[in-house]
């Protein structure tokens, strides 16, 4: 699966369940955790939802930009975020016993997702440095020769 196609969905995702936690974060923290919610835990609901808003729109916004250096960073960011997520949720499931009702599927979600964009990411800072006409130097495997600019 396409790096650009993981940002559209993780991006569309995570922009849909912004929106929907900063709206109604009891219902949000209800389907996922299985528990009432009181003032503190709504507020914290609303500030997780204000994030994965934020982070929904960048990887929309990177999705056409995932060569750059900015589109690179924003894919190890939605990355990092659905592995730890994975993992967050996985120990509120099993360590904590908590359930709500999206509890294992948010779960798995995020699991997938962090597999599949770590698969994904194949371009390193050699290769967007490369692309941008910079070699390695006169020596490594990675030399290019020619004419272009040193580090």
């Amino acid at each position: 699966m396409s790096l650009r196609l993981l940002l559209i969905i993780s991006g569309g995702l995570e922009a849909v369940v912004g929106v929907l936690t900063l709206i109604s974060p009891a219902t949000a923290v209800s389907l996922l955790l299985g528990g009432p919610t009181d003032a503190i835990a709504a507020v914290l609901a609303r500030l997780f939802g204000a994030g994965v808003f934020a982070l929904g729109l960048a990887c929309l916004k990177a999705r056409d930009d995932v060569g750059s250096a900015a589109g690179l960073a924003v894919s190890i960011g939605i990355t990092s975020y659905n592995v730890l997520a994975a993992v967050v949720i996985m120990w509120a499931a099993v360590g904590l016993s908590l359930g709500g009702m999206l509890l294992w599927a948010a779960g798995i979600g995020h699991a997938v997702l962090g597999v599949l964009l770590i698969s994904a990411l194949k371009t390193t800072i050699a290769d967007l440095l490369k692309q941008q006409g910079y070699t390695t130097g006169q020596f490594g495997e990675n030399h290019q020769g020619g004419v272009g600019h040193e580090l």
